[in-house]
């Protein structure tokens, strides 16, 4: 009989066990999945995928559709990532073991100021990357979030930034 050590198919935890772990632990934790919980505020532990999952890319075919529960006040969108909005990063997620259904979306311009950069700290402490937002300006300019210093600015959907997806779970 042998012993297995370290990681294996049944070591790895199910989403639900991740969500129970990013509920209980401590802000700053990577989580088993290797995504960090970055923030909890209001009732809402904040996730960010690994680095691993990052993608630059442009903005593409993003809209604006669906509620998260317990969101901030004038921040109630966001982007859920489908193959034909953000397909780089959609692939990307698949290709690293994530399902982007799984809850997985792009945050608005609020969410990736706060708590995205103000808690950048727990994921990603030296970046001067911008990222992009789900925030929609017009059929040809979107919204991101220079990380050297929060400053939102208006770019060119057709311009490749950084996207980063994120997930919240309540308690």
């Amino acid at each position: 009989m042998g012993i297995t050590i370290g990681p294996a198919d049944w070591w790895v935890a199910p989403p639900d066990a991740i969500d129970s772990l990013a509920i209980n632990c401590p802000v700053g934790t990577v989580l088993p999945d290797c995504s960090a919980l970055i923030c909890r505020a209001g009732g809402v532990a904040w996730i960010v995928a690994p680095e691993t999952t990052q993608v630059g890319e442009p903005w593409g075919n993003v809209t604006a559709c669906g509620c998260i529960d317990n969101l901030p006040t004038g921040c109630s969108v966001h982007s859920d990532i489908t193959s034909e909005n953000f397909p780089c990063l959609y692939n990307r997620l698949i290709s690293c073991g994530f399902n982007p259904c799984d809850g997985w979306f792009v945050p608005c311009l609020q969410l990736l100021q706060n708590p995205g950069y103000v808690c950048r700290n727990n994921w990603d402490p030296s970046t001067t990357f911008a990222y992009w937002s789900s925030t929609e300006l017009n059929a040809t300019c979107a919204c991101l979030v220079d990380y050297s210093s929060c400053t939102p600015c208006i770019r060119n959907k057709g311009n490749g930034w950084y996207v980063r997806a994120f997930r919240c779970v309540t308690y």
